[in-house]
């Protein structure tokens, strides 16, 4: 992940803290089941991710993005903003030489407020959605593909979360496709009028 990413981060911790509407939710057909916790960074899921909007375990395979809805969207939004990575992907990148507090799976921004959802694959089917760089460098949704085995050896299969968050913005970012996490940072500042969360759970088991 990019030094951008890491600060980007940084910078929607504080915009989360400072901008909330207590009604404005977000949830996911695709997830269920009882709740989860990470195991590196202790937050607890919402349900777990159906297996078919994960990578492949042997590689990626190019799965499809999970469906969303939200509701009370906040008065005055003109745009929505999408961000979702992984805290506990932490320590698998540090076993690989890559020091970073999250792995990004997906952004996506500008999405018209009027809806109540994406559907299933938005990510490819839906051409109005203006999506950015994720941790792998490509523009687009990357699917959940925790190591089958982490640490080597062990057998362990760790459960990680995935944190979704949706912002309210009270104008339009302006940005093109294939933007950095510190592009929509910046983009969205002093626009955030709410913020609704969802942390999801996945492992290869």
């Amino acid at each position: 992940m990019s030094i951008q990413s890491r600060i980007g981060w940084i910078f929607l911790l504080v915009a989360a803290s400072t901008a909330s509407a207590a009604d404005f939710t977000v949830t996911s057909p695709a997830v269920s089941g009882p709740p989860e916790t990470g195991f590196d960074s202790g937050l607890v899921s919402a349900g777990r991710l159906d297996a078919q909007y994960a990578e492949k375990p042997a590689g990626p395979g190019n799965p499809k993005s999970f469906p969303l809805q939200w509701s009370n969207v906040p008065p005055g939004t003109k745009a929505l903003a999408l961000i979702l990575d992984d805290p506990d992907a932490r320590l698998v990148l540090a076993s690989r030489g890559i020091k970073a507090p999250s792995f990004l799976h997906w952004t996506a921004t500008d999405i018209d407020p009027s809806l109540e959802g994406l559907a299933a694959n938005a990510s490819v089917d839906m051409s109005s959605l203006v999506q950015g760089k994720n941790g792998a460098g490509q523009a687009g949704y990357r699917g959940p593909q925790p190591p089958a085995d982490f640490p080597k050896n062990t057998g362990k299969r760790l459960i990680h979360i995935y944190r979704l968050a949706l912002y309210a913005l009270s104008s339009p970012t302006g940005l093109a496709k294939g933007y950095t996490l510190d592009d929509l940072n910046k983009a969205m500042k002093d626009k955030v009028l709410g913020v609704a969360r969802l942390n999801i759970s996945y492992s290869n088991d």
